[in-house]
């Protein structure tokens, strides 16, 4: 699960209609009950705070979880 105030990677068809790029850095700032993620956009030397449709984003963690080394169960 992806926490608020997590760093996070964020596709958008939005961001690519607005900005030229289908790809961006920010931090997750909250996700609404009215179908958004609230973001913090990190772009062109500052952060702005924006609205993405959730139908239409992808919001990715910035960095890998760690791997959980495998038990193996005897049968």
């Amino acid at each position: 699960m992806i926490e608020s105030e997590a760093a996070v990677r964020i596709y958008s068809e939005t961001l690519a209609a607005l900005l030229g790029a289908k790809v961006a850095n920010g931090t997750l700032v909250r996700v609404s009950k009215d179908g958004y993620y609230e973001v913090n956009l990190a772009t062109q030397g500052g952060n702005y705070t924006t609205l993405l449709p959730i139908a239409s984003t992808v919001i990715m963690a910035a960095k890998p979880e760690p791997e959980v080394p495998v038990i193996e169960v005897e049968r």
